[in-house]
């Protein structure tokens, strides 16, 4: 027995409306259609998804549970119109590439001219976003690529997406040149003293944080100053107010150039691996496959 997926539908804008009146002027369909297509769902299934409550019309347990495989589908019908206009509005192809800030700021730049150079009617779209929205992107299909640390893949998600290794790097605690721990040796309970400036909440550097201060049975520090971007976290620290736990890929370059200092904390040494993700290659069109063969090609 098929669904009735135009009365799912207008249940699912009637629940996200709050009510039909609501849902009949987003919709630009008469309240009573929408009533009635509800009411023979309700009867055709013989299920009820809402419930009066004064003047409100609130969903019941079954609505509920109804409601979320519902918005699932209608986010992935939204993704599908998207992919169909994208196709559409750029017939030579567009590439989408998530990445971390170290993917975006320092990997991608030289990758994309390349891919640019051989593929100059495509589309390019790059979006710097922490490594959890990165693989979400990936997974929602918002993305074609997905650059950022390996922390976000699991094995059940490694069998769905092509994860490839491209760098191994590692975390480091930085300070300004004139602090007090600049390459200097110290405890890890001296180190969480002191303020620290941090990624947001699901960055790969503030999950690792917690991880290393879990692993060595003390609280994690106080989070002083916290931004959406590793370049305005280490701007922040390079200014001279705190300390913080950064990619050594990405602090490299401001450590050679005298702007910050690491500090070598005892028994702390954690590695984070870079990885390009995609679905599997016969997903993807040749011009996809053709960026991810230039970044194997060029990525030392």
């Amino acid at each position: 027995m098929s669904i009735n997926l135009h009365a799912l539908m207008l249940f699912y804008h009637v629940a996200m409306a709050g009510s039909v009146t609501e849902a009949s002027k987003r919709l630009n369909i008469s309240q009573p259609a929408i009533s009635a297509q509800i009411r023979n769902f309700e009867k055709q299934y013989s299920v009820i998804l809402f419930e009066k409550k004064g003047r409100n019309l609130v969903l019941t347990p079954f609505g509920q549970k109804l409601f979320k495989p519902t918005e699932k589908l209608f986010i992935l019908e939204e993704q599908i119109q998207g992919m169909i206009e994208d196709y559409q509005s750029h017939p030579k192809g567009k590439l989408r590439i998530s990445g971390n800030y170290l993917a975006t700021s320092v990997l991608l730049p030289k990758w994309a001219s390349l891919f640019k150079q051989k593929y100059p009617q495509v589309e390019v779209e790059i979006s710097t976003v922490n490594s959890q929205n990165a693989f979400e992107s990936l997974n929602n299909y918002e993305v074609d690529i997905a650059i950022f640390g390996n922390s976000n893949i699991t094995t059940q998600t490694s069998h769905s997406l092509q994860c490839l290794e491209l760098y191994s790097d590692e975390f480091v605690f930085v300070v300004a040149p004139n602090h007090k721990y600049a390459n200097q040796h110290i405890t890890m309970e001296e180190m969480i003293m002191e303020p620290f400036i941090m990624r947001e909440e699901g960055s790969t550097t503030r999950k690792r944080l917690n991880e290393v201060c879990a692993a060595h049975n003390v609280s994690p520090p106080s989070i002083e100053l916290q931004f959406n971007g590793l370049n305005e976290t280490i701007q922040a620290v390079v200014a001279g107010y705190g300390a913080s736990y950064v990619s050594l890929l990405v602090a490299s370059q401001f450590i050679r150039r005298g702007e910050l200092a690491m500090v070598e904390v005892e028994g702390i040494r954690l590695t984070n691996k870079i990885v390009l993700c995609s679905h599997p290659p016969a997903y993807l069109e040749g011009y996809i496959r053709d960026f991810i063969s230039i970044v194997l090609k060029n990525k030392a």
